[in-house]
């Protein structure tokens, strides 16, 4: 037997590979030339971190505490009482679905926001409470006669459930 594929001038029954090769590496070379350019062309907006704003111990500022509503299963059923973080307003509580509360809410913020020199409202909201909500409250906060209204998140990153679920 010849191991050299048969009679001189014979059909040779094997795969030419070459050209696919040649095809594989010429499709390589293209895409390692236009994925840096394709990566490059698209600008997606970042976040602008700034340090920690050192707070003016003189200024007074307004802090809104936006709670959530939940059922037995602890899920989020919608927004819950606003309270004011203030000593001087600890007792006071608003609803933003009730619309005479929130007219309410609207009075409040503009009362005290038109005494600071920056009118901005501070909103501490729960973690796991969506954005629509939150949102609602930074209205009210703009009918209010608010310039700014910032989200203040807390360093701590762990989330904690009551006991039994509740």
């Amino acid at each position: 037997m010849d191991a050299g594929g048969g009679k001189a001038g014979g059909v040779k029954s094997d795969i030419n590979v070459t050209p696919l090769v040649d095809i594989v590496l010429v499709l390589l070379i293209i895409f390692i030339v236009i994925t840096p350019a394709v990566n490059s062309s698209v600008k997606l907006p970042t976040a602008k971190h700034s340090p920690k704003a050192e707070k003016n111990k003189d200024e007074k500022y307004l802090t809104l505490m936006l709670t959530s509503k939940r059922n037995d299963k602890w899920e989020v059923i919608g927004p819950g009482a606003i309270l004011i973080d203030d000593k001087d307003a600890k007792d006071l509580t608003f609803f933003i679905n009730n619309e005479g509360q929130r007219q309410q809410l609207e009075d409040f913020i503009n009362r005290n926001v038109s005494q600071l020199s920056q009118k901005v409202v501070f909103v501490k909201a729960d973690a796991d409470l969506p954005f629509k909500y939150v949102n609602e409250l930074f209205q009210v906060c703009r009918k209010g006669g608010a310039d700014e209204a910032s989200i203040v998140t807390s360093e701590d990153k762990t989330e904690e459930k009551p006991a039994g679920g509740k």
